[in-house]
């Protein structure tokens, strides 16, 4: 039986193994055997328990999530993983968080390195002087279970517990999710006022309380913790240099212009050696930058009805004009030409 690692066929966007042992963890003290879930998605329990930092393919992941929807009969399952998500199942990153001075320290490190967890979503923290809002937004064109984002929000909330003694620093939730017919079990879990059919998945948080100094903060072994890290990000699926910086660069496009610089933090190191590693795998930045926005371009044209307007403001792009020339590049035709076509080619 084939076990889902994302180490047999190479898998383009992958989450840590880890997730469905929190998974299985969870479904056992309902009373539920995972087993057959497991089995179900085309998953080894066993073989994903001797490998908990190994890679499960996101579409195989999603097809997880949804089974377990099915046996449990509950949208709201996600919600209780939080509880069973422990900071030694996600090695080095679990520790980092862990061993910092707070737990705002320890959200600012996330957006960085959550790569390690799942490659499949942007992360970005935003700022007010009182809150800090925790941003979750898919890939466009990636699917990601609704219950996959209640779980990491609820692991947030059981880490705050474990670090300070103290989960009720969420202030209010945005969730994409559609409104469920019963909100309660949303609204008991994260206890506070809850949105949903949003335009992003944002835990908003209380500055103030992020700020409390943790019982284990360790500003040495955080150093080391983020060190290894580093070191599990660049091994990660022994991905070429031209995956890994697309991958980066589909992930910054949700949020903001990427740029070589910015990449080449993540996985510490030089611009310029990262530039040179490209080189020798016969592309650039900025090929794989326009590469990517063309491969979105379609996305979006084909399934939104986004403006081209915005589109070329969503891509980076300072002008309509610069985008219009490029996507006729792209594709010898005008983008709501284009839109056009391949609504046509869907019918």
């Amino acid at each position: 039986m084939e076990c889902g690692l994302a180490s047999e066929p190479k898998a383009k966007y992958t989450t840590i193994a880890a997730w469905s042992l929190a998974v299985a963890r969870t479904l056992d003290a309902a009373g539920i055997d995972p087993q057959p879930v497991f089995e179900g998605a085309g998953l080894s329990l066993q073989e994903l328990e001797s490998a908990p930092e190994s890679r499960i393919a996101i579409e195989r992941m999603t097809q997880f999530w949804g089974d377990v929807e099915k046996v449990t009969q509950s949208a709201a399952f996600g919600l209780s993983v939080g509880q069973y998500a422990y900071p030694m199942h996600f090695r080095a990153l679990g520790f980092l968080m862990m061993t910092s001075d707070t737990l705002a320290q320890a959200f600012e490190k996330l957006p960085s390195y959550y790569a390690l967890i799942s490659n499949s979503a942007g992360i970005k923290l935003q700022r007010t002087p009182q809150l800090i809002g925790f941003t979750i937004t898919p890939l466009d064109g990636v699917e990601i279970s609704h219950m996959a984002i209640d779980a990491f929000f609820s692991t947030l909330m059981h880490y705050g517990d474990l670090m300070i003694g103290d989960s009720c620093f969420t202030h209010r939730v945005d969730l994409m999710r559609a409104e469920p017919k019963d909100p309660r079990p949303w609204l008991d879990s994260f206890k506070a006022p809850v949105s949903f059919n949003r335009q992003e998945n944002c835990l908003w948080m209380d500055r103030g309380i992020l700020e409390k100094p943790t019982f284990m903060a360790n500003p040495e072994q955080a150093a080391e913790n983020e060190h290894r890290v580093r070191q599990y990000l660049n091994m990660m699926q022994a991905l070429t240099w031209q995956e890994k910086t697309s991958q980066a660069i589909h992930a910054m496009l949700v949020v903001a212009e990427p740029t070589a610089e910015q990449i080449a933090t993540i996985y510490n190191i030089s611009e310029r050696s990262l530039s040179r590693y490209l080189k020798l795998e016969g592309t650039n930045f900025r090929y794989l930058l326009g590469n990517k926005r063309k491969e979105l371009a379609h996305y979006y044209l084909k399934n939104s009805e986004i403006s081209v307007t915005q589109l070329a403001d969503k891509l980076g792009y300072s002008s309509l004009s610069n985008f219009t020339r490029a996507f006729h590049v792209w594709y010898g035709v005008s983008p709501s030409e284009y839109r056009s076509s391949v609504m046509v080619g869907v019918k």
